[in-house]
């Protein structure tokens, strides 16, 4: 845990100062309280250890939190990079630059040879210790005099620890003062209040670790191994083909050979194609001239006449018998009006029949008005024939297997190309790859599997990336041990539902979490060139706040291929929670170049840049992650790292749904 101490040093001068921050309670600041006698802004102060106990407590008060993000409460775009605002952290140029609440007024003791010291150690989480090669130890100190403060305090006074080349990454920091009094040559003449024994603090801001990011959602990504999936083929589910029968002028007989024809020359091939004959449909018509009544029997008789022959040479030829439905439908009205649109009438002809025919007056009555018309006899030579006749739909459904999903849904002549078209139409569904409507192929597979009852391992591991790719975690899993559990000889799918869970990390407690760690070690141990291995070994790491071993991983990756833009995005990340900000921002954006499409990473700048008090960035970040994947939108609501930010004019279109 970094801990924050300010420190007063005793009397008794030493090579290297150990700055402290343990609260003096009771204890006598020694027979000579006085440190100096100050004149500033204005005033004069008599600072003595008593009055300097009670600033550095304030200090201490203001700055004991390692839980929470201090969120940047202004616009700092004209800043340094490396500016802060107080009681933020940053750690770049191998330096921990910081400032502190309520930070101690220096400039009123900083006179006549007076110094603060301050010294930084960190530490090791506790359930890390045994993790990390160095634990805990002594980071440097830094002596601020008059001279220095001056040099340094505009426009705020930052501090700045030189790392010596450590890393603070997921460790807590513990700052200790001493207020000392130098000699012209810079050495410890005096210690004040015996600082050196007795210290001030601890204090503990929130530095290094991933402590106060805690109740951040960032954009992490885990990274799936490479699922051996091949693409499947579907096709449609079956099709409705239509014969059209002319029949002379009252007559109920029709040219049998053409009906016989089409059931050995195209029947008998969408057959032997897999698709079978399920039902037939007859429909009889009659023309709409002479009386309804005569004109309904006639109909009736059509469709009989068919469905005898349809029993007697279908079942021979195709050596089976199928349901058939037979209705005699009367005048075919609606052909009627189709044959009148498209045959050659002047528009006014045209116009004239059409309106007679749409007339809600009884059939009869229709076609005594239509005779009396002049063209009267184009109609019957143009029109009327094309009426008397049979419609015959058969109804195909493809059997050889189940790997459909619809049926085309508008019948088809039976002797057309295009029925043959779809006959022999094919599908192809590949498992989940940026850009696919990803909704859209779920479906399919949904129906694929759970409506035709395709349950391959195949499939399912098929539907797991979908699953995944849309953040239903729960269901990725289920699918992908599905699939492990109907081909137990192929350990990737095991590999890939831990992959899974890791995504979800958030969901697990840390003891889960210290498991999940282990089984990586142990996949790593037997099959050490799996890159996925390593990013999502890194998410678990720094889940748990592992953040310098999740920062190796994905260093590790990278150094392989230095273009993955899930090991850029996922590294950054545990940079930001380490304050290592500078580098985060950079790898964000190599992930961006990578990847542009990947929201995690927009999404992760975004955060960054609300952190750091860059609104502009941060909305322009949001708004391409939300382009992206809009439930990202919500988070400016919920998200604390936006608890600023979101009052910006920039943000508007977020809050109103624009």
């Amino acid at each position: 845990m970094l801990t924050f101490a300010l420190i007063l040093y005793g009397m008794r001068a030493q090579n290297t100062i150990a700055l402290g921050f343990l609260l003096l309670i009771g204890a006598a600041c020694g027979p000579k309280d006085l440190i100096n006698k100050t004149k500033y802004g204005g005033k004069t102060y008599k600072n003595t250890c008593e009055t300097f106990k009670k600033e550095v407590q304030a200090t201490l008060d203001a700055n004991n939190d390692p839980a929470t993000l201090r969120i940047s409460e202004y616009d700092n775009s004209q800043f340094d990079p490396t500016f802060v605002e107080p009681g933020q952290f940053l750690q770049a140029n191998d330096t921990l630059y910081f400032r502190l609440a309520n930070d101690l007024e220096y400039g009123k003791y900083l006179q006549k040879g007076v110094a603060i010291i301050v010294r930084v150690d960190y530490n090791t989480p506790a359930h890390l210790a045994n993790m990390e090669s160095d634990p805990q130890g002594t980071v440097g100190e830094l002596i601020i005099t008059e001279k220095y403060y001056k040099a340094n305090s505009q426009p705020f006074f930052v501090y700045k620890i030189p790392l010596g080349g450590k890393k603070l990454d997921g460790k807590q920091v513990s700052l200790y003062f001493s207020v000392v009094k130098l000699d012209s040559r810079g050495k410890i003449v005096k210690v004040y209040c015996d600082s050196r024994n007795k210290p001030f603090g601890p204090a503990d801001p929130a530095c290094c670790t991933s402590q106060p990011w805690a109740r951040v959602r960032t954009g992490i990504k885990a990274a799936l191994p490479d699922l051996p999936i091949r693409d499947e083929q579907y096709r449609y589910e079956g099709f409705e083909g239509t014969l059209d029968l002319i029949f002379p002028i009252m007559s109920t007989k029709f040219n049998r050979k053409e009906l016989t024809d089409a059931i050995l020359q195209y029947v008998a091939k969408y057959e032997q194609m897999g698709y079978l004959v399920q039902s037939i449909k007859i429909e009889g018509y009659a023309s709409p001239d002479g009386r309804l009544e005569l004109n309904q029997k006639l109909s009736q008789g059509r469709m009989e006449a068919v469905v005898k022959d349809l029993k007697e040479h279908f079942v021979k030829k195709m050596n089976r018998e199928v349901p058939m439905e037979g209705l005699g439908r009367g005048e075919d009205w609606q052909r009627f009006d189709i044959l009148v649109k498209t045959a050659d009438f002047t528009e006014e002809e045209r116009g004239e029949i059409l309106r007679i025919a749409a007339q809600p007056i009884h059939e009869d009555d229709r076609e005594k008005q239509l005779r009396k018309l002049p063209y009267w006899p184009k109609i019957r030579e143009k029109v009327l024939p094309f009426c008397r006749h049979a419609l015959v739909t058969f109804s195909f459904t493809y059997q050889p297997d189940k790997m459909y999903v619809e049926r085309y849904n508008a019948p088809i002549p039976l002797l057309a190309p295009e029925l043959y078209n779809v006959a022999t139409k094919t599908f192809v569904i590949s498992r989940f790859r940026p850009g696919v409507n990803a909704r859209q192929n779920l479906g399919i597979l949904n129906t694929l599997i759970d409506t035709r009852g395709n349950r391959t391992a195949n499939l399912l591991a098929m539907r797991s990336t979908y699953h995944f790719a849309l953040n239903d975690l729960k269901s990725a899993v289920r699918d992908i041990e599905g699939a492990a559990a109907l081909d137990r000889n192929n350990p990737i799918y095991s590999i890939a539902a831990l992959a899974y869970r890791t995504q979800g990390i958030q969901e697990l407690s840390r003891d889960e979490a210290m498991q999940m760690l282990e089984r990586y070690n142990d996949l790593i141990t037997r099959t050490p060139n799996d890159r996925s291995l390593y990013i999502n070994r890194a998410i678990v790491m720094d889940y748990i706040g592992w953040l310098s071993g999740a920062i190796a991983d994905n260093s590790k990756v990278l150094s392989q291929e230095g273009r993955l833009a899930v090991a850029y995005n996922n590294r950054g990340v545990s940079l930001m929670k380490a304050m290592r900000l500078l580098e985060a921002e950079a790898d964000f954006l190599q992930a961006i170049s990578a990847d542009p499409n990947l929201a995690e990473a927009h999404f992760n700048l975004a955060l960054l840049y609300a952190y750091k008090g860059y609104p502009d960035k941060a909305a322009q970040s949001l708004e391409r992650a939300v382009a992206l994947q809009p439930a990202f939108r919500s988070e400016l609501n919920s998200n604390p790292v936006f608890r600023v930010v979101r009052d910006h004019p920039r943000f508007g279109k977020f809050t109103t749904g624009g």
